[in-house]
């Protein structure tokens, strides 16, 4: 199919306004249903929705080079949105500085640089007024992914994973979808630049625990893997302390590692193959690992074009939004890391807790 017929704009949404740039229009929305719902176009073609958050900073640019290539290889349609704040201390006497036009500015001159001067149909740009994190996550009630690069310019330089990427994998209706600039190559014009995700290759790693969330995650991971043309790895960690027994085991009855591995694997096999089966043209391999679940995981990114986890795994807290395993993943990853909350294998979208994130 031509991509002018896959992306033409006048299947979608509302009209909008335009503000003219030095270098092309900047597309403007005031609400987040304003635009491209990016759900189905005149047609009856589905077309994903792929929303990214830009502030300017070089997270953001990695954050939107990939959005760019992830929207064009999963046929989406891609919304950048800047959001800005007046500053606590801000004095309201007339002054020449706005940060609204600082917002603009830095859009532009990311979309410039990541699309050059000509922008695509399939892309639209979206300023915001008021908190980042919370603009962000009202996106994720209709989006189909939500990318964020790991470090904006806010909060302190110190901590892998901001604030606001933080509250996205922790609250997002969608796939998160958390960037580390620092493991993707740096200076415009490279591969690595304008094909961020196929310049990595690699495997989809998907961590699978057996809980419902690992099922999300892994349905995820497949649909993604057979638009993208890339292989799946299921990993299964084990330890010591929770060796799989059978009933008829007895007391003191002791197991050897390669004993342990392979059941560990046919229980993989078993608990995945309904899932696995739905997407007979992606290569799955199944692997068991005695380690700990985040460190295999990271230690797996260095090599894999992304890694995909539930939000909420079987260890942990119960109250805890964001499971150990996947805030560690997504802090410490060396790829795109994919944070899927419960509830997206079936399309259910758990209420967002406004009141739980900051302002």
């Amino acid at each position: 199919m031509p991509d002018s017929a896959r992306r033409s704009p006048t299947g979608f949404g509302p009209q909008h306004r335009q503000c003219e740039a030095s270098w092309g229009p900047l597309t403007l929305f005031d609400d987040p249903q304003e635009g491209h719902s990016g759900r189905m176009d005149i047609n009856g073609r589905t077309h994903p929705l792929i929303v990214v958050g830009v502030d300017g900073s070089r997270s953001s640019v990695a954050a939107l080079a990939f959005a760019k290539e992830y929207a064009e290889r999963r046929h989406g349609r891609l919304r950048a949105v800047s959001v800005w704040s007046y500053p606590i201390s801000y004095n309201p006497l007339p002054v020449t500085w706005s940060p609204k036009k600082d917002a603009e500015f830095q859009l532009r001159m990311a979309s410039k640089e990541v699309f050059g001067h000509v922008l695509p149909d399939w892309y639209e740009q979206a300023v915001r007024e008021g908190s980042a994190a919370r603009n962000l996550l009202d996106e994720s009630r209709t989006a189909d992914a939500l990318i964020v690069g790991s470090r904006g310019h806010g909060g302190f330089a110190g901590l892998l994973l901001g604030s606001v990427s933080a509250q996205c994998a922790a609250h997002s209706q969608c796939p998160a979808i958390v960037i580390h600039a620092d493991h993707t190559a740096a200076g415009v014009g490279s591969d690595q630049t304008e094909h961020p995700l196929s310049a990595r290759g690699g495997a989809l790693v998907v961590g699978y625990d057996g809980s419902a969330n690992a099922d999300d995650a892994l349905a995820w991971a497949l649909a993604a893997a057979e638009d993208l043309g890339a292989p799946v790895t299921v990993v299964r960690t084990w330890s010591i302390d929770r060796i799989p027994r059978e009933s008829s085991d007895e007391f003191g009855h002791g197991h050897s590692f390669d004993d342990v591995t392979a059941q560990v694997r046919r229980d993989l096999v078993s608990e995945t193959q309904s899932l696995i089966d739905a997407h007979p043209r992606v290569a799955v391999t199944l692997q068991a690992a005695l380690s700990q679940p985040a460190e295999e995981l990271i230690r797996r990114s260095k090599d894999a074009s992304m890694v995909v986890v539930g939000s909420r795994g079987r260890g942990g807290f119960v109250g805890l939004l964001l499971g150990s395993v996947s805030a560690e993943c997504a802090s410490h990853g060396m790829c795109p890391v994919v944070v899927v909350p419960a509830g997206s294998r079936t399309g259910s979208r758990a209420a967002l807790n406004v009141a739980a994130v900051d302002g």
